[in-house]
């Protein structure tokens, strides 16, 4: 049977790498090709590459680089994304790159024979704010949370994508385990009974590469989550996750935390997607595992060592949230709050 050409958009990023390592492990069937910006640390990214990957340098919002990645090519998996905060920060960027440059890669897709078969990847964020319904299913109705750029260009891309006419699966990735390990502002967008439903990195990058030839997802959408052994309150994981970095769980005021307006839940329907691609590999105490292998004992004793309310100071530093009510923003207070926290 001929290698089939596959091009992978977003391959810089964590799930796009991981998808990336994929194919490449299934080189006797794929010959991969990706579409990389043209900048230095994507270079150093893939310089050890070079011999096993067909790289064009190029950007989504330009239709002519694009034309030139998606020539010739079988399947093309679009992962590539401008993803929050970035895309809060610079919503502009977000809607040319998330939402013109699918329009471009539909465009390029359209201009091909035989016409390539697409999965792309969309997020639960599309869902809004479920934290007093957090059983989500597929058919469920589309609100973007208030301020959610990010989810808005996803919901908009995933029309185009329908209305397409193409050979098309939209998979909706939930929150993401990743292997780079940091406290994030976003932390704070979420309200502490928000229900998470994760998935590591490596078995969304493997899901996706079996996508491509699983006919039986073509045309349909799917929540792609880890299932019930990646579920946690936001509460419990942080909990249990700020020991790892030798910072007391009862560290960060609950005022620090928005009480609104976050997108997650549990994928009640995810088990038919890992039905046919099989993807679900890892569990959340393998995270944990590796989080507290990962963290040195030297750095969590040292953090340890530090005031407890410098280390109050420094999270309430990094809340977005409590942030808006010192400044007593309102527009923000609404978004995070509703109204004015007592």
């Amino acid at each position: 049977m001929p290698k089939q050409t596959v091009l992978l958009t977003g391959a810089s990023g964590e799930v796009g790498f991981e998808t990336f390592k994929e194919l490449l492990r299934r080189r006797e069937r794929y010959d991969v090709r990706i579409l990389s910006l043209d900048r230095k640390v994507e270079k150093k990214m893939f310089k050890p590459y070079k011999d096993q990957v067909d790289i064009v340098w190029g950007d989504l919002r330009n239709p002519g680089d694009v034309k030139k990645a998606v020539d010739g090519t079988d399947a093309v998996i679009h992962v590539a994304a401008v993803i929050p905060p970035g895309a809060d920060h610079h919503p502009e960027l977000a809607w040319e790159v998330n939402v013109g440059g699918t329009q471009n890669v539909l465009a390029a897709i359209k201009e091909q024979d035989p016409v390539p078969r697409l999965v792309y990847t969309s997020s639960i964020s599309v869902y809004g704010d479920r934290v007093a319904n957090p059983e989500i299913r597929v058919d469920d109705p589309l609100r973007a949370s208030l301020g959610d750029e990010y989810a808005k260009t996803k919901i908009e891309a995933e029309g185009l994508i329908q209305r397409s006419g193409l050979k098309w699966s939209i998979l909706r990735l939930c929150g993401i385990l990743t292997s780079r390990l940091k406290i994030q502002p976003l932390m704070f967008h979420m309200p502490l009974d928000t229900a998470l439903e994760w998935c590591h990195s490596s078995d969304a990058g493997y899901a996706l590469a079996e996508a491509i030839e699983c006919d039986r997802i073509f045309g349909r959408i799917f929540n792609l989550g880890g299932g019930k052994q990646c579920r946690v309150s936001a509460r419990d994981f942080i909990r249990k996750m700020l020991p790892f970095y030798g910072v007391a769980s009862s560290a960060i005021p609950e005022l620090a935390f928005a009480t609104r307006n976050f997108h997650s839940g549990d994928y009640v329907d995810g088990d038919e997607l890992d039905g046919l691609l099989g993807f679900r590999r890892k569990t959340l105490q393998d995270y944990y595992d590796f989080v507290q292998q990962k963290v040195s004992p030297l750095q969590r004793f040292l953090v340890s060592l530090l005031p407890g309310a410098l280390i109050r100071d420094y999270f309430m530093h990094m809340s977005e949230p409590w942030r808006a009510i010192r400044k007593n923003d309102v527009r923000l207070i609404e978004r995070f709050y509703g109204n004015h926290p007592d």
